[in-house]
C-alpha cells in the first residue's frame, strides 16, 4: 500500500505527574529527515525516539514536538552553595586585610555573589521516562501513519485513472503507427523521385534507402518500452515498500520515450496523442512527489 508523505498525529496522555502531549507532522522530503522538539529532560532519549519514528516512517520531513505539563513536588527552588560562599568570605577578608580597609565583611556583600545560589537539577530516571514516553509516541505515530495511508489510497486511485488515460492514448498511437509508417515511405519515395526526375534511378537502391530512412521513424520499440514502464508503475503501486523515488524515475523514463515517439513518428495525430500523454504525466509527476 502506497502512503502519502503528508500527515498529522497527536496524542494526549494523562500520567501521575501531569499530561503528556505529542504532535507529529510530516511533509514532503527527498529522504527521511526527523526533527525533534523535546523538553530538556527528554534529551537523553533522543536516539530512542528517532529509532521509533524511523521504524514507522521511511521518507518525509518529520517534525515531532512533545510537551509535558508535569507538576513538580513541592520543595526549595534554590539551594545555597556553602563551600563557594565560605571561599568568597575568606577571599574578602584577605582582601580587606591586605588593603587595610576599615570595617567588616557583611552579609550584604556576600549576597552580591549570585553564584552561591543554585537551582537544584531535577532527578529523572531515563529508563522510566522511556517507558512513559513510548506509549504516547506510538499513539501519535499510529494516527500519522493512518492519515498517510488514507491519503495514499486517494493518490493511488488518481494515479490509476491517469495511467488508464495514458494506455488508451498509447493504443491509439499503436493503431496509427502502421499507417504513419507506410505514409512516410510513400512520401519519401515521391520526394526522391521528384528531385531526381531527369536522373536515372536504381529502383532497388532507392527502395533500400527509403526502407532504411523509414525504419528510423519506426516507433515500435519505444511503444514496447513505454508499455513496460506503465506496467511496472502499476506493480509498484501495489508494493508495501516505499516506492516514491522509484515512481519518480519511471515518470522520467516514460516522458523520455514519448518524446522520442513524437520526434520519430512525423504524424500530427500521433503528436497530438503524445501531448495528451505529457499532460497526464505532468499531473502524475506532481502526485508522485508526495508519495513515500
Amino acid at each position: 500500500m502506497i502512503k502519502s508523505m503528508t500527515g498529522y498525529g497527536r496524542s494526549v496522555t494523562p500520567t501521575e505527574k501531569g499530561d503528556m502531549v505529542v504532535e507529529i507532522r510530516s511533509t514532503n522530503h527527498r529522504f527521511c529527515d526527523v526533527s525533534l522538539k523535546l523538553p530538556q529532560r527528554c534529551f537523553p532519549l533522543e536516539n530512542d525516539i528517532k529509532k521509533l519514528v524511523l521504524s514507522r516512517v521511511a521518507r518525509g520531513r518529520i517534525d515531532l514536538s512533545m510537551q509535558m505539563d508535569f507538576k513538580e513536588a513541592e520543595g526549595p527552588r534554590f539551594e545555597l552553595n556553602l563551600p563557594l560562599a565560605r571561599q568568597y568570605l575568606m577571599l574578602l577578608k584577605d582582601l580587606r586585610g591586605t588593603l587595610q580597609l576599615p570595617g567588616e565583611v557583611t552579609l550584604d556583600q556576600l549576597l552580591t555573589q549570585k553564584e552561591i545560589f543554585i537551582v537544584p537539577a531535577a532527578n529523572h530516571n531515563a529508563a522510566c521516562d522511556w517507558e512513559t514516553l513510548k506509549g504516547p509516541l506510538s499513539s501519535a505515530l499510529d494516527e500519522l501513519v493512518k492519515m498517510r495511508e488514507t491519503e495514499g489510497l486517494q493518490l493511488k486511485e488518481d494515479l490509476l485513472s491517469r495511467l488508464n488515460q495514458i494506455e488508451s492514448r498509447l493504443d491509439r498511437i499503436r493503431a496509427l503507427s502502421g499507417a504513419a509508417f507506410d505514409d512516410y515511405q510513400k512520401n519519401l519515395r515521391e520526394k526522391v523521385q521528384a528531385l531526381c526526375r531527369d536522373i536515372e534511378i536504381d529502383e532497388t537502391r532507392l527502395a533500400q534507402e527509403v526502407a532504411y530512412l523509414a525504419e528510423k521513424s519506426d516507433i515500435a520499440e519505444e511503444l514496447v518500452r513505454v508499455m513496460s514502464h506503465v506496467l511496472q508503475f502499476r506493480q509498484w503501486l501495489e508494493s508495501e515498500e516505499a516506492v516514491g523515488r522509484k515512481l519518480e524515475f519511471l515518470v522520467q523514463e516514460i516522458h523520455r520515450e514519448v518524446n522520442t515517439i513524437s520526434s520519430k513518428a512525423g504524424s500530427a495525430e500521433i503528436s497530438l496523442s503524445v501531448v495528451e500523454i505529457k499532460n497526464e504525466l505532468e499531473r502524475i509527476r506532481e502526485q508522485v512527489q508526495n508519495i513515500e
